[in-house]
């Protein structure tokens, strides 16, 4: 039996599920070892039974929080130094020629782009859409809300957004460690941020009918959505909750600014709503008052709680997009970085979503989106015909289906 590696950054519940999902769908055809760099959810891991390797330089707190804060947009700063993108790349390496992998499966560890050339091992990336080179030669980025300042909107939008897709076609933020060590390695070479959104094989986890795109780059294809099925039963308190209010799902992933998070929770305080929220685990170190109108959680399995939900309110990762057009729920976004706004545009394009800026939103904007989404029929008409397109799309499946076929 032919051996797999799966590669998702372990400090992402999204991913790290997403990969686990691939991975129980292909056990019986190869053995399937996961690395990474973080225990934040490799316990997700190992309790499907799967093998998980501790790699070097094992992340810090501080470092964390640093990945996260260049994932938002909030520090323009290189992710990693060209020495610990070198130690992650030779560790991984050596990984690579010890177990001799039909393939790497990756979705965000950005070291692999680099090891798995090193190593010469075919790289499968299995990506959202968003960001990625075809999605921006399409032209679908919209003006993102880290650059929204007041004196630019009396430039037309169309402006905006043509320059903001040329710009991320050519920027070189945040890769100069990979251009130095692509070019140590002698293997191709990353020039620019685009570079490292691209594998050999690229599986993306949208559908064409949401996207607007259909035809995709050679070596690329759409699989459909791959969302989080965590284990567990929905508590008996939320399935005994009166049918007296309006039920809200409100999720910001892993990934979220606690300060945001807090605003959020703090604008549901006397709101009519009953609210589901699955953020206990982003404020264990500190106090937080939570509204009595609030029921808080550790992590949920969504894709249980959320169709019990009138209206969802997420930060836009695709994971939680995903669930809520999987749940038929329609949803408030506040994107934290491009790539999730691009997620919620594409559902309020669809018309069962809500965009809020991240810089400029506040308890009223929340408040008045779920009270418009709640009598908006409309809205949950499309979002019941959104979730049977994302019904006809099984992307664990789809992509389990292409390693076999082009692995086994």
């Amino acid at each position: 039996m032919k051996t797999l590696v799966f590669a998702p950054e372990t400090i992402n519940i999204a991913e790290t599920t997403r990969m686990v999902e691939i991975a129980k769908a292909v056990r019986e055809h190869f053995h399937c070892i996961f690395f990474g760099y973080s225990d934040k959810f490799s316990h997700l891991i190992t309790e499907a039974g799967f093998e998980f390797k501790r790699m070097e330089p094992w992340l810090t707190d501080a470092k964390i929080e640093h990945l996260w804060k260049v994932d938002r947009g909030e520090s323009f700063a290189d992710p990693f130094t060209v020495e610990e993108l070198r130690r992650r790349v030779d560790g991984e390496s050596r990984l690579f020629l010890d177990l001799k992998p039909a393939a790497v499966v990756m979705g965000f560890t950005l070291s692999v782009t680099l090891s798995a050339r090193k190593a010469g091992v075919p790289l499968v990336y299995v990506m959202p859409f968003p960001l990625t080179r075809p999605f921006l030669e399409a032209g679908l980025a919209e003006w993102p809300d880290m650059f929204d300042y007041a004196f630019l909107r009396i430039i037309p939008k169309s402006t905006r957004d043509r320059w903001i897709n040329d710009w991320f076609k050519s920027t070189r933020l945040w890769i100069r460690p990979f251009e130095k060590l692509s070019k140590e390695y002698g293997i191709k070479p990353i020039q620019k941020l685009v570079d490292i959104y691209e594998g050999d094989y690229n599986l993306v986890t949208d559908i064409p009918d949401l996207t607007g795109v259909k035809d995709l780059p050679q070596n690329w294809q759409y699989v459909g959505p791959i969302f989080a099925h965590l284990n567990g039963d929905v508590p008996q308190e939320i399935l005994n909750l009166p049918k007296d209010k309006p039920l809200v799902y409100c999720a910001m992933g892993s990934s979220a600014n606690r300060a945001i998070l807090r605003t959020v929770l703090e604008s549901f305080d006397g709101a009519p709503y009953t609210v589901i929220a699955p953020m206990k685990a982003h404020f264990e170190k500190e106090k937080l008052r939570v509204p009595s109108n609030v029921l808080l959680y550790d992590w949920l399995p969504a894709h249980k709680v959320n169709p019990l939900a009138d209206v969802a309110v997420i930060h836009g990762g695709q994971g939680t997009v995903q669930t809520a057009c999987a749940s038929g729920t329609p949803f408030v976004g506040i994107g934290l970085q491009p790539e999730q706004e691009a997620n919620i545009d594409m559902i309020v394009r669809q018309g069962s979503a809500i965009r809020l800026s991240k810089r400029y939103f506040n308890r009223e904007k929340i408040l008045g989106s779920i009270e418009f989404l709640l009598k908006d029929s409309h809205a949950h008409q499309r979002a019941k015909e959104i979730q049977s397109l994302s019904q006809d799309w099984d992307g664990t499946k789809n992509t389990a289906q292409f390693l076999i076929q082009q692995f086994e």
